[in-house]
C-alpha cells in the first residue's frame, strides 16, 4: 500500500502554488518591461524624429535634402539602431536613405496599415529583427513636400527580454524547490500540534483510558478537533466504566441463583429423598431458573437496543387504549393488594406497540410491587404541543432525590426501589429507558415527599418524530 505523506503533500500544494505565482509575477514582470522599453524607444524615436525634421525643415528644396544627408547622420549617430528615409510627398522619389532597414521602411509605409499615431511595429525581412517606426510629413522653405520615416531596431530590447525570460526559467527550479523545502519545514512546524492526538490515541487502553489532551497553545483549527477527540474518549471512559460495573453486577446477579441451584440439589443428593421431596426440590429449582431466563432475556433485549439492531417499522399506538388493555392483564395481581387503576386522558404516538406496552406494563408492575396497598394506580396521558406524557403514578415510601437519577441504571438498587426478593431482575427500568430512546423519547421520574411517585414516559407526536 503505498504511504502518503500529508507534510509533502502540502509542501507540494505550496511549492505548485507558489511556480503559478511565480510565473504570474514573471509574466507581469515581462509585460511591464516590454511596455516600459516600448515607451523609451517610442519617446527616444519622437525626440529623434523632431531633431530630424528641424533639419529638413531647414532646407530650400527637396534637392537639398540630399546634402544635408551628413548633419541627420550626425544625429542618428547618438543612437544607436536609428534608421531614417526622406521620399518625396507625391512622389515615389527617396531623397535620404542610409540602410536597407530605411529603404524597407519605405516599402512599409506602402503595404502596411500604420497606427493612427503614425507609427508602425514590423519585423524585417532581412534581418528577422523587430522594427517600430514613425512617420512625419513636412515642407523645405520653398515648400516642397516629403514623409520621413525614422526606424529604429528593437533587437537588443528583444534581446534584454529574452535574457530575462532565460534568468527567470533557469532559476525556477532552484526558486521552486527552496519554495517546497520551505514549506515543507513550515508545515512539519505547523503539523507538530497534531503530535498530540497520536500521543493521545498510543497512551489509551483500555486498562487506562484516562488520557485527555491538552487545548493549550493549540491553534484554534484545532479546538474544535480536541474539544471532539476528548469528548469521544469521556464517552468511551464512560462506556467501559458502566460494562465494568455491568459485568460485575451480572457475575453477582448470576452467582446467587447459581449458588442456590448448586446448593439445593447438592443437598438433594446429600441423603436418600423420597420422590414428593426430590420433586419439591426440582419446583424449586424451576422457579429459580425461570428468574434467570428472565434476566438472560432481558440482558439480551438490552445489548440489542444498545447495538442498535432492533429495527420496527413506526404504527399509531393509542396510548389510551394500550393502558385498558394493560390494567385488565394486571388487574388480578393489583387486586391481591387492594389496588385499583385509574386511566385519563387520550393521544396517539408512533412506535411499536409491543415494546411501548412493555414499557408501560414495567411501570405498572413496578407500581404494584412497591405502592401502598391499599391505594390507586393512576395512567394519565396528556397531548402537547410538541411531545405526548404518559404517567404513571401510585403512593408508597418516596425516593430520595439522590437516587432518582440512577433508578435507570442496569442493577441499581435502593431500599426503596428493587428487591430480588420481589422477583424482579433489576433491569425494568433499564428495558423502559431503552425502549423510549429506541423511540426518540425520554422517561421522567419525580418522587415527592408526600409518598407519590411519578413515572413519566414523553414521546414526540406523530408530526414531529423523524
Amino acid at each position: 500500500m503505498r504511504v502518503r505523506s500529508l507534510s509533502a503533500k502540502l509542501a507540494l500544494l505550496v511549492g505548485g502554488l507558489g511556480l503559478i505565482q511565480a510565473l504570474a509575477v514573471l509574466a507581469f514582470s515581462y509585460n511591464v518591461m516590454l511596455q516600459s522599453l516600448d515607451e523609451q524607444k517610442r519617446h527616444v524615436l519622437q525626440d529623434t524624429l523632431k531633431e530630424v525634421e528641424h533639419v529638413i525643415d531647414q532646407q530650400a528644396n527637396s534637392e537639398a535634402i540630399r546634402g544635408a544627408a551628413y548633419q541627420v547622420a550626425e544625429i542618428l549617430s547618438r543612437h544607436e539602431g536609428m534608421h531614417v528615409a526622406v521620399k518625396k510627398y507625391d512622389k515615389n522619389e527617396t531623397l535620404v536613405a542610409f540602410s536597407a532597414i530605411g529603404t524597407e521602411s519605405l516599402h512599409q509605409l506602402a503595404t502596411a496599415t500604420w497606427a493612427e499615431d503614425a507609427s508602425l511595429a514590423w519585423r524585417s525581412a532581412e534581418t528577422h529583427s523587430k522594427m517600430l517606426s514613425l512617420s512625419a510629413t513636412g515642407g523645405t522653405k520653398n515648400g516642397n513636400r516629403y514623409i520621413l520615416i525614422l526606424t529604429a531596431d528593437r533587437s537588443a530590447d528583444e534581446e534584454i527580454l529574452q535574457r530575462f525570460l532565460l534568468t527567470a526559467l533557469a532559476a525556477a527550479p532552484f526558486v521552486l524547490t527552496l519554495v517546497c523545502l520551505g514549506a515543507l519545514a513550515i508545515v512539519h512546524i505547523g503539523l507538530r500540534p497534531i503530535n498530540r492526538f497520536r500521543d493521545a490515541a498510543i497512551a489509551v487502553t483500555t486498562k487506562n483510558i484516562s488520557a485527555r489532551i491538552n487545548p493549550a497553545h493549540l491553534p484554534s483549527e484545532l479546538l474544535s478537533l480536541c474539544d471532539a477527540f476528548n469528548a469521544m474518549l469521556n464517552r468511551l471512559d464512560e462506556g467501559i466504566q458502566r460494562l465494568s460495573q455491568f459485568s460485575g453486577d451480572l457475575a453477582h446477579e448470576m452467582r446467587t441463583p447459581l449458588g442456590i441451584l448448586l446448593g439445593r440439589t447438592q443437598v438433594a443428593l446429600s441423603q436418600p429423598r423420597t420422590h414428593g421431596a426430590l420433586l419439591g426440590v426440582l419446583e424449586e429449582n424451576v422457579e429459580e431458573l425461570e428468574r434467570m431466563n428472565r434476566l438472560v432475556t432481558d440482558m439480551l433485549f438490552l445489548a440489542q437496543a444498545d447495538s442498535d439492531s432492533i429495527i420496527f417499522a413506526a404504527t399509531p399506538v393509542d396510548l389510551a387504549t394500550l393502558a385498558h388493555e394493560i390494567a385488565e392483564y394486571m388487574e388480578l395481581p393489583a387486586e391481591e393488594r387492594g389496588m385499583a387503576f385509574c386511566i385519563s386522558g387520550h393521544a396517539t404516538v408512533a412506535g411499536d406497540p409491543a415494546l411501548i406496552q412493555r414499557a408501560i406494563s414495567n411501570l405498572v408492575s413496578n407500581a404494584i410491587r412497591y405502592g401502598a396497598a391499599p391505594s390507586v394506580i393512576r395512567m394519565e396521558v396528556e397531548a402537547g404541543l410538541s411531545s405526548v406524557r404518559f404517567t404513571v403514578s401510585n403512593r408508597g415510601s418516596p425516593i430520595p432525590v439522590e437516587h432518582q437519577s440512577r433508578l435507570f441504571d442496569r442493577f441499581y438498587r435502593t431500599e426503596f426501589s428493587r428487591a430480588r426478593d420481589s422477583g424482579g431482575t433489576g433491569l425494568g427500568l433499564s428495558i423502559v429507558k431503552a425502549i423510549m430512546t429506541l423511540h426518540g423519547g425520554s422517561v421522567e421520574v419525580n418522587s415527592h415527599e408526600n409518598g407519590e411517585t411519578r413515572f413519566c414516559l414523553v414521546f414526540q407526536l406523530l408530526s414531529e418524530k423523524c
